[in-house]
C-alpha cells in the first residue's frame, strides 16, 4: 500500500468560514432532531413517521461535526474526509431527510375540515418540524454542490500530478540519469 500523502491545511479564513457554515447547519439539524423527538414523544402515533428525518439529521450532525473538527484542527491530527466522501455522506443524509419529509407530509393529510385543539396543536408541531427538516435538506444540498466544486478542484490537481509524472517518465534525459 503506497504511503498516504499528507493533506495540506486549508487557508485559515476558508477553514473558519467552512466551520462556521457547518456550525449553523449543525444547529439547524439539532433543532430538527429536537422537534422530531418532541413530536414522536407527544404523539406516539407519529413516532414511526419521524424516524427517517431524525436519522437523516443525526447523520448530518455527525458529518458536520467531523468536518468542523477536521478543518479547525491546526495540528492536523484529525484527517479531513475526501471531498467525494463528504458529498456522499451529505447526499445520504439528505435522502433520509427527504424520505422523512414525504412521510410527515403524507401522514399530516386530513380529510375532515373540523379539527380539535389537540389536532391543531399536533399539526402545528409537525409543520414546524417539517420546515426545519426542509432547512436541513437545503443545507445538505448546498454542501453537496460545494463538495462537488471541491471534487473538481481535487481532480484538476490530481490530473496535473499525473501529467508531471508522465513527463518525467518519458523524458529521455531523466531516463539516462543525466538530469
Amino acid at each position: 500500500m503506497p504511503p498516504r500523502r499528507r493533506q495540506r491545511p486549508l487557508p485559515r479564513g476558508y477553514a473558519l468560514f467552512n466551520a462556521g457554515v457547518r456550525l449553523v447547519a449543525w444547529l439547524t439539524s439539532l433543532a430538527a432532531v429536537l422537534m422530531l423527538a418532541y413530536v414522536g414523544k407527544e404523539w406516539p402515533s407519529k413516532s414511526q413517521v419521524v424516524v427517517a428525518g431524525a436519522l437523516g439529521c443525526a447523520i448530518a450532525m455527525l458529518n458536520d461535526s467531523w468536518d468542523m473538527l477536521a478543518t479547525t484542527d491546526a495540528s492536523m491530527i484529525v484527517p479531513r474526509l475526501a471531498a467525494s466522501r463528504r458529498v456522499l455522506h451529505d447526499l445520504f443524509s439528505m435522502a433520509l431527510c427527504v424520505g422523512g419529509i414525504i412521510m410527515m407530509w403524507v401522514s399530516n393529510i386530513s380529510l375532515s375540515s373540523e379539527k380539535t385543539s389537540e389536532q391543531r396543536n399536533q399539526e402545528k408541531w409537525i409543520m414546524m418540524a417539517l420546515w426545519t427538516l426542509i432547512a436541513v435538506v437545503a443545507w445538505r444540498l448546498i454542501f453537496a454542490v460545494w463538495g462537488c466544486v471541491d471534487c473538481s478542484g481535487d481532480a484538476r490537481r490530481a490530473a496535473r500530478r499525473r501529467q508531471r509524472r508522465r513527463r518525467r517518465r518519458n523524458d529521455p534525459w531523466d531516463q539516462m540519469g543525466i538530469l
